[in-house]
């Protein structure tokens, strides 16, 4: 019997969850030691001092495992096991740091991850509404990440950082949006870098998935509690409560391996793609930098113009437009399509043996969800490809047709194989990033009004549910354009690829849409109290903070302290969901059942 399921029929969770506390305290304050060490040009206290404390820490430590024990009433093998991971580590902290210093404390964060995580476990089964742990876990984040931020060796000791721009930065990492009021590759030392990349990685994974990885790995399973809180963080839509397990360990092994396979790719072209100025480490720390912010649809980037140095090069095109792809799409659709990729080797190796076919691997398919997230997907692609390019070319139109040219007008540069290969490759990279990626390969001033506005709708739309990617969602576009067009043609119900979509998930994309327009609306409304007047710009930036995108025409760095918290607020109510935050204020946690139905009366629509 492990240490969950021995704790779990001898103490209540709220037990459970008190006897971890003074060892997470403990540890924390390990942590707060090296970061006084590592964090300060000048610590305020000498390194012996410090050694001292780091001791002290570690008997206390120890103390509260003897303490954990003695509570138990008995010592049983079962509670040393249970917590096998802890004791390894902090033994292992112990041995190394008189060793290698760096490596002790470095173990010391591993053991704050597997005592937060498992204290994390806990607090899932003690909350009643998973959607208040999920935004509680992201505002810790957001703190944790501001405190980390104000270090001084986060920035250049010569250009220290403002608390709100802390909070502003820290925020837009943990909330995979990439606005910024400080150039990440100049006003940040590679400390600060470091910071802001492990918060995009948390972010986009979802605090609510990383706990459940280390609790699947400490303990093997799952509360029930704790896999709905699971499936509402990563929106599973096959499977249900059942095969999240399954899902959150998917969701990791996909996630370090794409990103280790779009870094290695990247690391490989970086050094010989025209443009690059990074060699050895600082290439290997921009590869993995970029990787991980393009899986996670961050937008962050280690170069001051974005990857405006790759406008042309195969490294934005063949490696970070993937990523952006792969991590907008969803893990349940990835999780899908690895399904039916495995079942469709295993019937091919059958065949080719002579074998009988799998009975199983017949009924593994591509569900509704990953059709019309696929289909979606590759529609706005070509479809807004095809508006840039020709939204860009509109001054090559206006010259061809005669429109709106005056004699003072500039001469427009004739349309060539060349150039127009050029729009078309802008407007591919633009349409990909636009969705919540947020990254650029040439100056958003270069951008036509009407490529702007094609950008704005698709900065809007975003990605697909159960991914690191923003916006109102493509299923929840999708299935009310379904349900429009089965309204013109008389059908009384939405259907798709011989499907019939529930009522009840047309009623929350309707809900997830129109909140997604009155959270742009209000944004936009509030800068413009708070800000000058470019109303185009202020309408830009609200859908890119909303959908947690990270383009921008420039008015972010100019932005108030005002517009400054306006645009928090924003990108924190983007990244946890419009649906998510109305749950959490009028929703409650489970449908409630009426046993009565008013009598119903027509209204005049139009």
């Amino acid at each position: 019997m492990n240490l969950s399921a021995w704790l779990t029929t001898r103490y209540p969770a709220e037990e459970r969850f008190a006897q971890l506390l003074p060892r997470l305290a403990v540890v924390l304050l390990l942590n707060v030691v090296t970061l006084i060490e590592i964090g300060f040009y000048s610590p305020p206290f000498g390194p012996g001092t410090l050694v001292f404390l780091q001791i002290m820490g570690l008997a206390v430590m120890y103390g509260t495992y003897v303490w954990a024990v003695w509570r138990a009433r008995r010592v049983r093998p079962s509670l040393l096991l249970g917590m096998k991971a802890e004791v390894i580590t902090l033994v292992a902290a112990t041995i190394a740091l008189p060793i290698h210093h760096g490596a002790g404390t470095a173990l010391f964060g591993v053991l704050a991850v597997f005592l937060f995580t498992r204290t994390y476990v806990h607090m899932a089964q003690l909350v009643q509404r998973a959607s208040l742990l999920l935004v509680s876990s992201f505002v810790l984040l957001i703190l944790i990440g501001t405190v980390l931020l104000l270090l001084p060796r986060a920035t250049p000791a010569d250009n220290s950082i403002a608390v709100l721009d802390a909070l502003f930065t820290a925020t837009s990492a943990v909330c995979v949006t990439g606005l910024i009021v400080r150039d990440t590759a100049t006003e940040f030392t590679t400390f600060g870098q470091t910071i802001i990349l492990i918060l995009i990685q948390l972010g986009g994974l979802g605090i609510i998935v990383f706990g459940s990885l280390f609790a699947v790995l400490l303990s093997g399973t799952l509360s029930l509690r704790h896999r709905v809180s699971i499936s509402e963080a990563v929106q599973s839509a096959e499977g249900g409560i059942s095969n999240v397990d399954q899902l959150v360990r998917f969701v990791v092994v996909a996630t370090l391996a794409v990103e280790a396979v779009g870094a290695l790719l990247l690391y490989t072209l970086l050094g010989t793609e025209s443009g690059s100025s990074t060699a050895g480490s600082g290439r290997l720390f921009d590869s993995v930098f970029v990787s991980i912010s393009a899986f996670c649809n961050a937008g962050f980037s280690p170069y001051t113009e974005s990857l405006g140095a790759y406008r042309y090069a195969s490294a934005a095109h063949l490696v970070v437009v993937p990523l952006i792809v792969i991590g907008g799409i969803g893990f349940p659709v990835l999780l899908n399509c690895w399904q039916v990729l495995i079942a469709r080797v295993r019937v091919a190796l059958a065949r080719r043996r002579g074998l009988p076919r799998p009975q199983f691997d017949r009924l593994i398919r591509l569900n509704l969800h990953t059709r019309l997230v696929l289909g979606t997907t590759a529609a706005l692609y070509v479809a807004g490809t095809l508006a840039v390019t020709v939204g860009q070319l509109t001054p090559n139109i206006h010259q061809a047709l005669n429109l709106n040219v005056t004699a003072n007008a500039p001469q427009v540069e004739p349309i060539t194989p060349a150039n127009l290969s050029g729009h078309v490759l802008d407007a591919s990279f633009m349409c990909v990033s636009a969705r919540t990626a947020g990254f650029n390969t040439m100056d958003m001033t270069e951008l036509t009004p009407s490529s702007r506005f094609v950008l704005m709708i698709l900065m809007w739309v975003g990605g697909s549910p159960g991914s690191t990617a923003g916006g109102v969602k493509t299923i929840a576009v999708a299935i009310l354009a379904l349900t429009i067009w089965a309204t013109v043609t008389g059908r009384s119900a939405t259907e798709a690829f011989r499907r019939t979509i529930p009522e009840g998930l047309v009623r929350r994309a309707g809900v997830l849409v129109m909140l997604g327009f009155v959270m742009v609306s209000l944004t936009t409304y509030c800068l413009t109290i708070t800000e000058s007047p470019r109303f185009a710009d202020k309408l830009f930036e609200s859908i890119s903070a909303c959908s947690t995108v990270g383009l921008s025409m420039g008015l972010t760095e100019e932005l108030t302290s005002a517009g400054r918290i306006v645009i928090i607020l924003a990108m924190f109510a983007g990244r946890v969901g419009p649906l998510a935050v109305f749950g959490l204020i009028t929703f409650r946690h489970y449908e409630s059942v009426t046993r009565y139905h008013y009598p119903s009366e027509s209204v005049l629509i139009g």
